[in-house]
């Protein structure tokens, strides 16, 4: 056998399982970074409806406050 046969041998028992790992490997990683960012929006929008409940907190302490000032007139 050849330099030749050897190298095509050896490149077809490496290089090919190596392809086809790396492109399972890099489909993988694109589907965690998929999921990563599916759960960064989550946390964005539960962040969001913290800041809302916040704001309505505000704003009924903020009525509160108003009917302190005004007096037991209304």
């Amino acid at each position: 056998m050849d330099i030749a046969g050897i190298i095509a041998i050896l490149s077809s028992l490496l290089g090919i399982p190596l392809i086809v790992f790396g492109f399972i490997y890099l489909n993988l990683k694109g589907k965690r970074a998929i999921e990563l960012l599916r759960l960064q929006k989550e946390i964005m929008k539960l962040e969001l409806e913290k800041d809302k409940v916040k704001i309505r907190m505000l704003e009924a302490e903020n009525i509160k406050y108003d009917r302190e000032i005004r007096g037991p007139e209304n």
